[in-house]
């Protein structure tokens, strides 16, 4: 599948931080300020060098799986203290310590992305209704956005970015979050093809 990809631009959200983190910091701190306009600056330029790389094989990879396309053409990619990752606005922190730890999570949240604003279904689609039809209503909704994540992921890091260990750092760290560990075990047990296939065969249909 021949897709064009969007562009990833990592970014200081210096507006983001102005409003939202520095009252988080304030309720969860221990009384130090934020750091430096240009040390967060600094940050996001080194995520850049992280993330550039790998950008190419991950995005088509993961739209070759799915058989999807991105409906936008730029990911802003936020970086802002105290945030814990989310997809859409797309938000990380400042404190990847590590390429492969920020490489498995902007992954992991770009998946996202892809898998609920494509070009194959409408703004409003419920995603959530097909997937407990696929999977079973009895998980959590938690659980059931991140069995697609994780089947992709298992995909993308096996067969064609050849990367084992980002994979097992990936399982071991959903290991901490109950609702991410059960994703986890939905597609071990399953099978990671089979869940992509159910996943690819929804979108023919909608495409019919």
């Amino acid at each position: 599948m021949t897709t064009t990809i969007p562009d990833v631009r990592i970014k200081y959200a210096w507006l983001l931080a102005n409003s939202a983190s520095v009252v988080m910091n304030e309720k969860w701190g221990d009384g130090t300020p934020l750091r430096s306009y240009d040390y967060y600056v600094g940050i996001a330029e080194k995520y850049r060098k992280w993330w550039q790389p790998h950008n190419d094989q991950v995005l088509h990879g993961i739209c070759d799986i799915f058989g999807l396309e991105f409906r936008q053409n730029i990911i802003d990619v936020n970086v802002a203290p105290w945030f814990t990752p989310i997809s859409d606005p797309m938000v990380i922190g400042p404190a990847f310590h590590s390429q492969d730890a920020l490489v498995n999570v902007l992954t992991h949240e770009i998946l996202h992305r892809l898998l609920t604003d494509n070009t194959t279904y409408d703004y409003e689609h419920n995603f959530i209704k097909d997937w407990k039809e696929l999977f079973g209503a009895e998980h959590s909704k938690v659980t059931l956005v991140h069995i697609p994540v994780h089947a992709g992921m298992k995909k993308l890091y096996l067969d064609i970015l050849h990367r084992p260990d980002l994979l097992e750092m990936d399982i071991q760290t959903c290991q901490k979050y109950p609702a991410y560990a059960a994703a986890w075990k939905y597609v071990e047990e399953n099978g990671h093809d089979k869940v992509i296939t159910k996943l690819t065969g929804l979108s023919l249909q909608s495409n019919s």
